[in-house]
């Protein structure tokens, strides 16, 4: 994925942002005030039952069926919700229903509340006042049933050991010196005791844990929170404008990382792995962004060149190849990258130098630089068996460019055959010449150009921003490094440069302003030669003096 951050995506698709925005405030603005205000509401009510512990000491009695922290289990957990949902006809289910109350016991003040919030106030009240009926009644049936289980277990008890103490009674009368069983009898009649005394605490007094109403519930409204839906057209048309915003920097985002497409030179130097050298910039003008420089022209993109000549001069240079000409492939993973506007002006800026430079043109399935450099339709005058014997430069052909020539074998055989035999030629053509820049075919869509990679010696990579493609481009690069050695250029196409000027003093910078000198991207691109510079005036001339 392109590893693009909101900013840089945005760069490249700016236009989402003025989209949506228009959008997003009209279809906001589309619905009548009246429309929207009817609709709109975020007022809920909200209710609590509370109730009062009957007999405080229960809390604390050993007769207690319930502890008073247990009674919000009770409420929202077992049988009441059920008993709950029935009471009220609730359509969903008993645990969704109790998550709709808060039930509180405060053991300072044994108070008891049930709080719920509801879009209506006859619901919220309805179901407040239900809990709280109903967890008092189940804690009534509970603790009753459990007194009751409790006082039965206890006169069982009781008439257990009676029937125990009239047996050992009557043994002892037959036998009134067995020591055993007198002992027996005593202990027997030590637990009837017991006994009697819980079964009489348990008659006395049965203190259990009940409640009783104090305020049954009353709803009340309250503001849910959250942002209502504006009344006003203007407001709702801001709202929406906010959300367009909101939404194109989302979507700017994910397309930027979605794309494949090689989008700035950091991206394209992530890449490759390699680091950009040289950058052409944008030209606005297709015809001046492919025309080929000349010495009288100076503007960013001539000088880009100039700078792509220096670099690669210098590569040749660390390199050493002393008695020939240097060899230099200029590659690309697709079509439409620019590879023979890069070889043209490359060409070209190195025969300003005063060398001798050869543009071999190897790219025989759309073919370019002929038409770029040579004027008209030539007849090569040979065929491709008579190259292998005939001297390099019979093979060339002249240029409208003075220092360069071209080496062009397009339609003697197939475009493999032809490849193959350019290849054998390049050795012959750097006895002759000081420098060979070969024009390749996409690497993604043909083969012919790795009869050529062997033969180089620094190797040009073009990469065009919103063109290249990523994993072609990797694809090439892999390929390369698995079949040379030789270094390679990285040359990022269409990167946009700001307007800047050449400051050397005020006079320059107003001059330049005035009538188009310096780095801008106005001058230079219409024509070859510089347009006559005209005079200053008189305040200008005493500035510079």
């Amino acid at each position: 994925m392109n590893p693009s951050t909101p900013i840089s995506a945005l760069r490249s698709r700016w236009w989402l942002v003025p989209l949506l925005v228009a959008v997003g405030a009209v279809l906001a603005a589309i619905p009548q005030p009246e429309q929207v205000g009817t609709a709109s509401t975020s007022v809920r009510y909200r209710a609590t039952n509370t109730m009062l512990l009957n007999d405080p000491s229960s809390v604390n009695s050993a007769t207690g069926a319930v502890a008073p922290s247990q009674v919000a289990l009770f409420a929202t957990a077992g049988d009441v919700p059920q008993r709950v949902k029935e009471a009220i006809a609730y359509g969903g289910n008993a645990a969704q229903l109790a998550t709709e109350i808060t039930v509180v016991f405060d053991p300072r003040t044994t108070a008891l509340t049930f709080t719920t919030t509801q879009d209506s106030a006859d619901r919220a009240e309805l179901i407040a006042d239900t809990f709280a009926q109903e967890t008092n009644a189940f804690l009534a049936e509970r603790q009753d049933r459990l007194y009751q289980d409790r006082l039965t277990a206890s006169i069982a008890r009781l008439d257990e050991l009676t029937q125990r103490l009239d047996q050992l009674t009557a043994d002892l009368a037959s036998r009134p010196d067995d020591q055993a069983l007198l002992a027996e009898r005593d202990a027997v009649s030590r637990q009837y005791s017991v006994a009697y005394e819980q079964n009489d605490a348990l008659l006395t007094a049965p203190t259990l844990l009940a409640f009783s109403t104090l305020a049954s519930a009353q709803a009340v409204p309250v503001d849910a929170g959250g942002l209502g839906t504006p009344e006003s057209r203007t407001s709702r048309a801001l709202l929406g404008a906010l959300v367009g915003a909101v939404l194109a920097v989302g979507i700017a985002t994910l397309l930027g990382r979605l794309d494949r497409r090689v989008r700035s030179r950091e991206h394209a130097e992530e890449a490759t792995g390699l680091r950009a050298r040289v950058v052409v910039p944008l030209a606005g003008d297709p015809d001046a962004a492919a025309s080929i420089i000349t010495p009288t022209r100076h503007d960013p993109l001539a000088d880009s060149y100039r700078t792509l000549r220096n670099v690669v001069g210098f590569v040749h240079s660390s390199l050493g190849h002393p008695g020939r000409g240097h060899v230099t492939l200029v590659v690309s993973a697709g079509p439409g990258e620019g590879k023979t506007t890069v070889v043209t002006n490359l060409a070209a800026t190195l025969a300003e130098t005063g060398q001798r430079v050869v543009a071999v043109n190897t790219d025989f399935r759309k073919p370019q630089l002929s038409r770029r450099l040579a004027s008209g339709s030539q007849s090569l005058g040979f065929t491709l068996e008579e190259t292998q014997w005939l001297a390099a430069t019979d093979l060339l052909r002249p240029t409208a460019l003075h220092g360069v020539a071209l080496l062009d074998l397009d339609r003697l055989g197939t475009p493999d055959v032809l490849a193959r035999a350019t290849a054998t030629l390049i050795p012959r053509l750097s006895a002759e010449a000081d420098n060979i820049v070969i024009d390749t075919s996409p690497m993604s869509v043909t083969a012919e150009v790795l009869e050529l990679v062997p033969v180089a010696d620094v190797i040009v990579v073009v990469v065009r921003l919103d063109r290249t493609d990523v994993n072609d481009l990797q694809r090439m690069l892999n390929t390369l490094r698995d079949l040379t050695s030789a270094p390679m250029v990285l040359v990022v196409v269409g990167e946009r440069h700001a307007f800047t000027y050449y400051r050397r003093s005020g006079y320059a910078l107003r001059y330049g302003r005035r009538y188009g000198y310096g780095y801008g991207y106005g001058y230079g691109y219409g024509s070859s030669a510089r347009a006559p510079r005209p005079e200053p005036a008189d305040d200008d001339r005493a500035e510079l003096e």
